[in-house]
């Protein structure tokens, strides 16, 4: 007899679930509902929805919600919000138009002023100067912690204080350094915070922080998610009181993606599975290559981290697979680094990550100019430091191009 009680794996859910082809005219896929407003068939109903739409979370039950305008919300959003809950093992999702206007949505909904947020260094550059800008000039406290901090080092920098978020990017952007969110975790339970991670770098597929013990799981959409460089977008993860909360900020502020946005997000969230296995498969390959090669100092993939060097038993306890990010070191610095850049031919230049082709930046001088070159040498960004997104292009091609590239230099 067939096991009724199997569930299904998020590859499946990515292709059957959050669309019903019977409420679209059949369209096998979701229709894209370019519209700024909706159409409410009698006044009772528009006063329903409105309702709906502004009530605190959890009071309109199970009802669904209808659609009132596009800046509020589209049917084109739940689809991918769906299918990226699964992969999260979520119990729901939320996305924005941006990965930092998912990072600032969360921000403004769950800090006041005399919050403390301890945050993970390295990180994102402009995560790195909302923590340091925008959140201080509100009154919250913010403080950096490395990968080498241990609970009581933690619990020295709250010194005492009213601690309310727990924010960690592991790996990091753009050096690869892995941070213990279950750790990150039981600091969080201690004081009654929040654990958010921003999942960027590995995806679901390599990596489920909320398993681990976070709150919300975050990501610059943009990236992996979307997977095409066609698109610009955010979300979060979590549970479905958060979600819910996060939501209205977003009809707040107005940070809700186009209709087209979710509808290509919903498609790429189809073969998520198939493209980061690609990418990582060529980025373990590329990252061996890298580390045996003269012109390379030191070579950054979670595939190269051994028994007792730091963060090997974090990724053995946290992480499914390695990734497509790879970071390295060119001898020489940025000389070398600018004429290894200028020879690629496959690989591109550009700073954004997580696409189907593969793309090379210079951390050093592609970081915002707000981050002084001393914070930059402190958590590991150096002028010869390279951070290259792999992409699904035959591996041996790739490596080809990077070997004429480093040939140049």
């Amino acid at each position: 007899m067939p096991d009724e009680s199997r569930r299904h794996e998020p590859d499946t859910e990515s292709v059957i679930r959050g669309h019903d082809a019977a409420r679209h005219l059949g369209s096998l896929k979701p229709p894209i509902y370019e519209t700024t407003t909706f159409v409410f068939e009698t006044a009772e109903e528009g006063k329903r929805f409105f309702e709906q739409a502004y009530a605190p979370p959890g009071a309109i039950g199970e009802e669904e919600a209808g659609y009132i305008y596009s800046r509020l919300d589209s049917p084109n959003l739940a689809p991918a919000e769906t299918r990226l809950a699964v992969w999260e093992e979520a119990e729901d999702a939320v996305i924005f138009s941006s990965g930092m206007g998912a990072i600032t949505s969360v921000l403004l909904t769950f800090l006041r002023p005399g919050d403390v947020v301890l945050y993970s260094m390295p990180t994102y550059g402009g995560t790195s100067t909302l923590m340091k800008g925008l959140l201080t000039d509100f009154g919250v406290t913010t403080r950096a912690f490395r990968s080498s901090a241990s609970l009581d080092d933690l619990e020295m920098l709250i010194a005492g204080d009213r601690l309310t978020m727990v924010y960690v990017e592991t790996p990091a952007n753009p050096t690869n350094e892995l941070f213990d969110i279950a750790m990150a975790a039981e600091l969080a339970d201690r004081h009654r915070a929040l654990v958010v991670v921003d999942n960027t770098f590995l995806s679901p597929v390599w990596q489920k922080p909320l398993v681990h013990g976070a709150d919300l799981s975050l990501h610059s959409a943009t990236k992996f998610l979307g997977g095409h460089s066609d698109l610009t977008a955010g979300a979060v993860c979590g549970g479905s009181d958060d979600v819910e909360h996060l939501r209205r900020t977003r009809y707040e502020i107005g940070t809700t993606p186009s209709p087209s946005t979710g509808w290509l997000l919903g498609r790429s969230l189809e073969t998520l599975r198939l493209r980061v296995t690609q990418q990582t498969s060529n980025a373990t390959r590329i990252a061996s290559f890298l580390a045996e090669h003269e012109k390379v100092s030191r070579v950054s993939h979670l595939s190269l981290l051994e028994p007792g060097e730091p963060g090997y038993e974090v990724y053995r306890r946290q992480c499914l697979g390695p990734g497509a990010m790879v970071s390295f070191e060119i001898v020489g610095g940025e000389p070398e680094c600018f004429r290894f850049l200028d020879a690629m031919e496959i690989v591109r230049l550009a700073t954004s990550l997580g696409g189907t082709e593969s793309l090379a930046s210079h951390p050093w001088t592609m970081s915002p100019p707000t981050v002084p070159d001393a914070d930059k040498h402190s958590i590991g960004v150096t002028p010869g430091l390279i951070r290259l997104s792999v992409g699904i292009e035959d591996v041996a091609d790739l490596i080809v191009d990077l070997e004429r590239a480093l040939f140049k230099v």
